[in-house]
């Protein structure tokens, strides 16, 4: 790491009457905390490339470097990570590679090119504000470089990360065993044994992503081995919807909840995870767009949401209109963060009633809908799929409207004595296993009574199989 001095922004004057009294805004945080932006003073140094308290090869930085103050250094926690710096003159994206001692905490000091960007002015102090980001662009692998190392010692690095590495394990033995962080931003590893080569290293950010690389070797990392992958971005965005959970929906985008068929509803549950750093309050759920009605909020989501924390929430749809069926709703927070992005999500359904047959094949709609896992499709066509259904529903134990309504009675249930003027009530009773041919099956006494209501029963047992039964007139 290069010398630093205090002076090196100010006059001559001063260095001599009032030597390091800067006078820097202090933070009181000694971490950097995802989604909170820090407050601070701007200066500029140029670094001898490869000589960065970071330790990163000198390939591996480029013009956009910058210093991060001793407070929040954290042991180099922060080694290779990057912040969006913004200045009066503008805002560009920066790598920590090195530190500065004398910085207090907030203050960061950035190579010439940034400086200039962010403040328009090639030297001096200004007012900054940053917050942490993902890498910029797309920087392919994770590079791994070894320092030292032999094959009972290793002391390897991770350059080029997309977002700050929390652990670094190396898989001996039957498992994953933590390496130690060093205060030059590498992971140490002393088994007592050798290490068997080639070796698997597994990665894991502040945000809980995994890298695993395997393959690595002490000659290939010496020089530097690409890994296996890198971490995923973080998005700006403080909440994110899933559905099913762990499945994001992105923002804007289109969600079916399927088919309502003569009514009846079906509905989806959602995930509202905060992956900000502050607690989110508020948090409430509006809908609008051509038939809203369909859609409602059966389950709401919890109004305040701790950081990383997520709660659910179910949308309902029912209609008994024939048709596609649209809707949006908006996810939003009374939060103060400005960060805060809010979601919208199309949602659409499908209308359905067994009274249509809109293929014209023999079968409703309904019925194809609910059946559309053995290959029905209420849209196409498909006589013979249907008249096999027909075909071999009886044995399936299913039975068509005609043969049901083998079960109406069909003759008159009340005959009137035209001499007498009384009325005679005659009924039977037939049973039968397949809804096609019925057997007599007579009352008889003592089964027969009236309850106190005046209505006729009659208790029996059938002794045997039967399926069915129908009251019939004679």
């Amino acid at each position: 790491m290069k010398p630093r001095s205090c002076f090196h922004t100010v006059s001559l004057l001063l260095r001599l009457a009032f030597p390091c009294a800067f006078a820097f805004p202090v933070n009181s945080s000694g971490q950097i905390t995802p989604g909170v932006t820090y407050n601070g003073n701007a200066t500029t140094y140029t670094m001898t490339p490869g000589g960065g308290a970071a330790s990163l090869p000198a390939g591996e930085v480029s013009d956009y470097y910058a210093a991060l103050n001793a407070p929040q250094w954290d042991g180099s926690a922060w080694g290779g990570a990057w912040v969006e710096v913004t200045g009066s003159a503008g805002t560009a994206v920066v790598q920590i590679v090195d530190l500065c001692t004398e910085c207090p905490s907030g203050a960061l000091d950035l190579g010439p090119v940034p400086f200039a960007e962010i403040t328009g002015s090639p030297d001096g102090i200004h007012p900054i504000s940053w917050r942490l980001v993902s890498a910029p662009g797309t920087p392919g692998p994770v590079h791994f470089y070894s320092e030292g190392s032999n094959p009972f010692y290793l002391k390897l690095q991770a350059a080029n990360i997309v977002n700050p590495v929390d652990t670094m394990e190396i898989f001996h033995a039957s498992g994953y065993v933590s390496m130690t962080r060093t205060a030059d931003n590498h992971f140490t590893f002393s088994p007592g044994s050798s290490i068997a080569e080639p070796f698997t290293i597994r990665l894991t950010d502040i945000f809980e992503n995994t890298v695993v690389s395997s393959g690595l070797t002490l000659a290939a990392t010496s020089t530097g081995q690409n890994g296996g992958g890198n971490f995923p971005p973080v998005s700006d965005q403080d909440i994110v919807v899933e559905q099913p959970a762990d499945s994001p929906v992105d923002d804007g985008a289109s969600v079916d909840l399927g088919n309502s068929i003569d009514g009846a509803a079906t509905s989806l549950e959602f995930t509202i995870r905060n992956l900000g750093a502050v607690e989110l309050t508020g948090i409430g759920i509006t809908k609008d767009g051509t038939d809203a009605t369909d859609f409602s909020v059966t389950t709401p989501p919890a109004t305040t949401l701790a950081a990383s924390a997520a709660t659910t929430f179910t949308i309902s749809f029912a209609t008994s209109t024939p048709g596609l069926r649209t809707a949006a709703i908006h996810i939003a927070s009374s939060s103060t963060d400005p960060d805060l992005a809010s979601y919208d999500i199309l949602l659409t359904g499908q209308g359905l009633s067994t009274a249509d047959d809109t293929d014209s094949d023999g079968l409703n709609d309904g019925a194809e809908a609910l059946m559309a896992d053995l290959g029905f499709d209420w849209q196409v066509s498909q006589p013979d799929l249907v008249n096999t259904y027909y075909a071999a529903a009886n044995s399936a134990g299913l039975f068509t409207a005609e043969q049901v309504q083998a079960l109406h009675i069909d003759t008159p249930l009340l005959r009137r004595d035209a001499s007498s003027g009384n009325f005679t009530l005659t009924l039977g009773l037939g049973k039968s296993t397949d809804l096609v041919d019925f057997d007599p099956f007579p009352f008889a006494l003592p089964g027969l009574s009236v309850n106190s209501s005046g209505e006729l029963e009659y208790e029996f047992s059938l002794g045997d199989n039967t399926a069915f039964l129908r009251v019939e007139t004679k």
